[in-house]
């Protein structure tokens, strides 16, 4: 019997060519998308997945001291570690990641720099660093890797890339500006995507020499803290204990300095310090100052959930809505048959089978559809992500269950429908479905289209928050900004190098600073002269005398440095953020004095326009410059660059000739200020991209799902459409008789649409300190364009049915 369904399900698969290869392709894009997106979510929660005792790892964040605005940091002190070996018994061991920061990394061979590169992925740790972590290595030992001082273990890419063919092991490469010898000890394997960091270089801790200098101090926050627990520890119970570890351990590191611990914690908050799950550092670190490794946020995995629960929403409605759609057509197979005796219960497994046959065509169809996907639009959004549907058990049992799932699901309703028709009826092809059925699919229509206007409302809405991060006035000039960097290697030559580029025609501004806006800040402690307890977080930053001209930061009060005047070397131009918060007002700013923890003292010169030194995700907190030559701390140097932008290459051409020239064999480093900035939102633009093809997908199911209704009401109007004719009825009336349903169900679905889309963009929107207010006009566009593909959809079907031969329609009467 079931070798006969499947034969029968054959024969009105290919007998229904055009309309099986609709409901096929419209189950096959979605079954596509849906496989995508599960793939992208279980890679999104599969991370850290792979250590060994990884319910027993977590990292230490504690009270965000440095920076404004946030609760919780994941920097803590380098001495954090030893005191929660030393306070609790529950922690089985420690380890502590450094992050150096960028150097230059060069080999020497033949007593001559064979290779030399300007590194960022650089990291120090602990020499138990691979008894935490599952970092696989090709070459070296894991247990002794880090033992020693001055040794590294490197990853493989780096490994070609400065030793080529030969092994690393035992050679020898010169970090930073002081060229510190450091043997490499090992190399990893390619490592995974799926880890909350990755590394090109990982030093032994104490090659870092600020380590051991520092780890006495409790606020010297360059180090990253993890634990493993003992087995049966509750991380909870633990959590609860650690608010007793500062005040035991921190009194003396903060009297070191000459602070008041209870005073710093007034004004800061506890110096408390939180567990967090490694397994959840890469969803659940939006929040957190995260030192080491990108991260995402579990948003975005219930949002890509909810798009690929939609997408298969909608497929399985265009197969309800494209198989009653096509019912007249068997109505005369289905009265013979329960002519013929068969039971009803047999025509259902005979229509659940042919969809179960459908789906999995359809399933076949979609792997295709998946690959072409990937490689043409997933591949180029999401980098490192790989769909390995036959080697991930899940993406696998999910591969093979879909179909009859699916079919099932999507064949029910036809099944029954179809089969609850009367032999007599059914043989006259009189198939009265009453109201029920039509609110059934036009409810289903409305359903697709509710989900439909609000994907592309809320696509919209992301492009102009994206939008708008671009076009925003910052209150500096990004745009044309050639960037230098690791300028401090040119030493006593800086200056001269930056008259020299100067000089250069293209070249309107040359400035030397020790960053460049929208890069990370340096920040400390100021407080206003005669007053000790208002000492507040203030960003820092080092500029020569060209950098507020060459930036266009606006000078509301007061002036900008000037080589005129030497006095400036102890001066100092503050935002009005800062302004503020020291208590001062316009008038009476200039000439203030402030201080540097009682041990400097510097007049304020100027007061700046509030701008965005920090991308757009943060409130503007208080800022302060100080002149190059000050006694402020901070080495790092950057040449900025304003030039005209038709000669753009040409000025890198010359800036690195001339940096050649300087700089000894340093390499040569350079970035455009205006990429930075779009490099920042780089992840809400991944995700706009992702949503944007997932919406349009889902549009274009939709709109199958549209067509089968067309079809199916077409169907059922024929005659209807045929006596309207006969009687006078021109073409444009029938076309708008037909196309004005569809329409209404459109503006309902559209007016659904409304408040669920403005509710889940207003919660997406909160993240942004800066945004974009929510206007009805957006939603209203959103509404124009599902009805103008409404009747794109349904124009040709009405056209068709209105331009048909009345005769060929009457034939029947």
């Amino acid at each position: 019997m079931f070798r006969n369904y499947l034969k029968i399900g054959f024969r009105n698969i290919i007998k229904e060519k055009f309309y099986s290869t609709i409901n096929i392709m419209g189950l096959a894009v979605g079954m596509a998308c849906t496989l995508i997106i599960l793939a992208y979510i279980i890679h999104e929660t599969s991370y850290d997945a792979q250590h060994s005792d990884v319910d027993r790892l977590h990292r230490v964040n504690m009270t965000a001291i440095w920076t404004p605005g946030r609760d919780i940091m994941s920097s803590t002190p380098p001495s954090v570690a030893q005191a929660l070996l030393n306070e609790y018994p529950e922690v089985e061991s420690v380890l502590r990641i450094n992050t150096p920061g960028a150097m230059q990394v060069s080999f020497v061979q033949d007593d001559k720099v064979d290779r030399a590169f300007n590194e960022t992925g650089i990291l120090a740790a602990d020499s138990n660093f691979f008894d935490f972590f599952a970092f696989d290595l090709k070459e070296g030992d894991k247990r002794t890797a880090l033992k020693e001082k001055n040794t590294a273990v490197i990853s493989d890419e780096m490994a070609e890339k400065y030793f080529g063919d030969e092994s690393p092991i035992g050679k020898v490469l010169l970090f930073g500006d002081d060229r510190i010898p450091v043997k490499v000890t090992g190399v990893t394997t390619k490592q995974a995507s799926n880890l909350h960091f990755n590394f090109d270089f990982l030093l032994s801790i104490y090659t870092n020499e600020n380590i051991k200098k520092m780890e006495w101090s409790w606020i010297w926050t360059q180090v990253v803290t993890y634990v493993k627990l003992k087995e049966g520890t509750s991380a909870a119970a633990l959590g609860s204990k650690l608010y007793q570890l500062a005040p035991k351990y921190a009194v003396k590191a903060f009297q070191r300095l000459g602070i008041d611990i209870d005073e710093f914690q007034r004004e800061k908050g506890q110096l408390n310090f939180y567990l967090q799950p490694v397994r959840d550092i890469h969803l659940y670190s939006a929040n957190v100052g995260n030192r080491i490794g990108p991260v995402s946020d579990v948003a975005y995995i219930y949002i890509f959930a909810s798009v690929a629960l939609f997408i298969m929403i909608i497929a399985c409605i265009n197969f309800m809505n494209l198989s009653t759609a096509r019912a007249t057509v068997r109505a005369k197979e289905i009265g013979v048959r329960k002519v013929m005796g068969s039971q009803r219960i047999y025509l259902i497994f005979q229509f659940l089978t042919e969809s179960i046959m459908m789906s999995f065509l359809a399933t076949l169809l979609g792997l295709g559809i998946l690959e072409i996907i990937r490689m043409t639009v997933i591949e180029s959004i999401i980098v490192d992500f790989e769909i390995q549907l036959f080697s991930d058990p899940i993406l696998t049992i999910f591969l093979l269950l879909m179909p009859l799932l699916i079919g099932i699901i999507a064949g029910s309703y036809p099944a029954f429908y179809l089969t609850s028709f009367n032999a007599a009826g059914a043989l006259k092809g009189n198939m009265k479905t009453g109201k029920k059925s039509l609110y059934l699919r036009n409810g289903l229509v409305i359903l697709q289209f509710v989900i439909s206007v609000t994907l592309i409302s809320c696509t919209v809405i992301v492009y102009d928050q994206l939008n708008y991060f671009n076009e925003k006035n910052l209150g500096y000039d990004k745009e044309n900004i050639l960037v230098i960097n690791f300028a401090e290697k040119l030493g006593p030559k800086l200056e001269s190098y930056r008259n020299k580029l100067e000089s250069y025609s293209s070249i309107k501004d040359a400035t030397v600073g020790m960053s460049v806006p929208g890069r990370a800040s340096f920040e400390d402690f100021l407080n206003p002269v005669g007053s000790s307890d208002d000492k507040i977080p203030v960003a820092t930053l080092k500029i020569d005398e060209h950098y507020i001209d060459a930036f266009n930061i606006e000078v509301l009060a007061g002036r900008d440095f000037s080589k005129s005047n030497p006095t400036d070397i102890n001066g100092t131009i503050i935002n009005e953020t800062a302004m503020h918060s020291f208590g001062w007002t316009i008038d009476n700013v200039i000439g203030q004095k402030i201080s540097y923890y009682g041990e400097s003292q510097y007049e304020v010169i100027g007061v700046v326009k509030d701008y965005h030194f920090a991308p757009l995700r943060f409130t503007i907190a208080p800022h302060a410059f100080f002149h190059i030559d000050s006694d402020m701390w901070g080495d790092f140097r950057v040449v900025a660059l304003k030039v005209d932008a038709q000669n753009a290459q040409n000025v890198l051409s010359y800036a690195e000739s001339e940096w050649k020239k300087y700089a000894e064999g340093a390499p040569f480093n350079f970035s455009f200020l205006e990429e930075e900035h779009a490099r920042q939102y780089e992840s809400e633009r991944r995700t706009g991209k992702l949503f944007s093809v997932f919406t349009i997908i889902t549009v274009l199911i939709a709109c199958i799902g549209l067509f089968g209704l067309a079809a199916y009401t077409i169907e059922q109007r024929r005659k209807e459409i045929g006596i309207r004719k006969v009687l006078g009825s021109p073409v444009s009336t029938l076309v708008l008789m037909l196309n004005g349903g569809f329409t209404k169900l459109v503006l309902i679905a559209f007016l659904i649409s409304i408040p669920v889309a403005w509710y889940a963009m207003e919660q997406w929107l909160q993240q942004f300190p800066f945004r974009i207010p929510l206007n009805i006009g957006t939603f209203i566009l959103g509404g124009i364009l599902a009805i103008v593909i409404t009747w794109l959809t349904v124009g040709f079907q009405s056209l068709r049915a209105a331009k048909a031969n009345p005769v060929d329609t009457l034939r029947d009467e």
